[in-house]
Formats: C-alpha cells, sequence, structure tokens
C-alpha cells in the first residue's frame, strides 16, 4: 500500500471516528438523568433544573426546586416518566449542536452539563388546568377581546400593559392599555393580522404588527443572558423606532 492509501485509510478512519465520538458523546450527560428519574429522585432532577422553567401559558412558570417538586407530577406525568425511564440513550437523545440535548422530537431539553433548560412537553394535567386558567381569564378579559383560541404572553413594561392572543392557527391579535389600567378596561389599543417570526434556531422569537404606518414587535427572548429580560417591545412609525421597553413582568 503507498502513501497516499495510507493516508486515506487514516483519514476515513478518523472521519468515522469522529462521527461516532459526535453521535455518542451525549450518553454520559444523559445517564444520570434518566437515572434520577428511575429512582424516582424528585430532589436530584428539581436540582438539575434552569429556574424559571416555562410552561405553556398561561399557566405560571416554575421559579424554583420547591415549586418543581410541588408540582412534579403534574410536570412529569406517569406516562411521560416512563417514556424517559425506558428510552433509549443512544437514539431517543440527541445532541441538537449549540442547542442541547433534544429527547423525544424536543419534549425535554438538557443542556451540555446535564441540566434540564426546557420542558415543552404538557401533561393532561396542565393541560386540564391550563384550560380553566383560560376560560377564567376571559371572564376578567374586557368583553371585546374574549374571543381567541390560546393566549400567548402578558407583558407589564414601564408604561404599558400588554396581551398577544392567537385568535386562529398563526393568526394573531395584540391589545395594549396604560400602565395604570387593567385588563377588564378597554384597551387603548387593538391589532389584528399579526405574524410570528423566529430568531435563529434558539427559541428567540418575535410578533409583528402593523397599524397605520406604525409597527410594533414583541421580542421573547427565550435564549438571553442572566441580564435578559422575558422580552422587549418596540415601536417604529415609518421605519424609525419611538419606543423601545423591556418587559419588566412575564
Amino acid at each position: 500500500m503507498n502513501a497516499i492509501k495510507v493516508f486515506a485509510v487514516l483519514l476515513l478512519g478518523c472521519i468515522f471516528s469522529t462521527k461516532n465520538m459526535a453521535a455518542t458523546q451525549h450518553i454520559n450527560l444523559v445517564k444520570p438523568v434518566v437515572a434520577a428519574f428511575k429512582a424516582g429522585d424528585k430532589d436530584t432532577i428539581a436540582e438539575r433544573v434552569h429556574y424559571p422553567l416555562k410552561r405553556k401559558a398561561p399557566l405560571e412558570a416554575i421559579k424554583n426546586k420547591h415549586m418543581l417538586i410541588a408540582r412534579f407530577d403534574e410536570v412529569f406525568d406517569k406516562a411521560f416518566v416512563e417514556k424517559i425511564t425506558t428510552s433509549n440513550i443512544r437514539h431517543d437523545w440527541q445532541m441538537m449542536g449549540w442547542r442541547g440535548i433534544m429527547f423525544d422530537s424536543g419534549k425535554l431539553w438538557l443542556d451540555f452539563d446535564g441540566s434540564i433548560w426546557a420542558v415543552p412537553y404538557e401533561s393532561e394535567a396542565e393541560k386540564t388546568r391550563r384550560e380553566a386558567l383560560i376560560a377564567k381569564q376571559k371572564q376578567r378579559l374586557h368583553e371585546s377581546l374574549r374571543e381567541f383560541t390560546q393566549p400567548i404572553l402578558t407583558w407589564k413594561t414601564k408604561k404599558h400593559l400588554i396581551r398577544i392572543d392567537e385568535l386562529a392557527e398563526n393568526q394573531y391579535r395584540y391589545a395594549a392599555w396604560d400602565i395604570t389600567q387593567t385588563m377588564a378596561d378597554e384597551p387603548r389599543i387593538v391589532i389584528t393580522g399579526g405574524t410570528l417570526s423566529f430568531d435563529g434556531s434558539g427559541g428567540n422569537h418575535f410578533y409583528t404588527f402593523m397599524n397605520n404606518g406604525y409597527r410594533y414587535v414583541c421580542h421573547v427572548i427565550v435564549l438571553g443572558n442572566e441580564q435578559s429580560p422575558a422580552g422587549q417591545l418596540e415601536v417604529f412609525k415609518n421605519g424609525v423606532q419611538v419606543l423601545s421597553e423591556p418587559a419588566l413582568d412575564f
């Protein structure tokens, strides 16, 4: 075998070895997570979570370890725990670039230290409670806003109270009040026909609403840093920014 052939064989070996490492490097990170679920060790699992752990609106985010333990069986119901404990770590958990490790097509996400940073899975108990909260919300809203399929977000900024709802699939409505008002009051402005756009692949996204030369943009910050607000409201008039306010409450 000449030198060129030897080099080609070595190169191919390196490529296959690198691919194999990339496909299995997550295993040691996932193993202790699965082991904790198998042991029913809620305390260890709660220690591994990044807080606040967001839940589907209007459910309150889980703010700390004690809150997660109290709601553990609602977030991780029996069916979901069984999926985790019987999962094939090599095949059911996947490295997804810089976003981390994904389980079951995105129902749970781990960071690169093996911590849990997102649980998009929704149990039947959470779904039932969420639907009950939506029904209560509708009764407390101004009558002009009670028709929607699901709430998207509710923000307070320095000067405004903001609400976005989904009216139908991919059809969004923006409503805003002065900060001194409540949602039972008639909103100062209502805009329909909003659009949803994604900012990269880390989960950050934004809603855009157009109204008489004004453009309202609500940036939802999923992947940020410790100083990042939950979101940012920006308003533009004829392309010029006239307002930028962080979300103070989410």
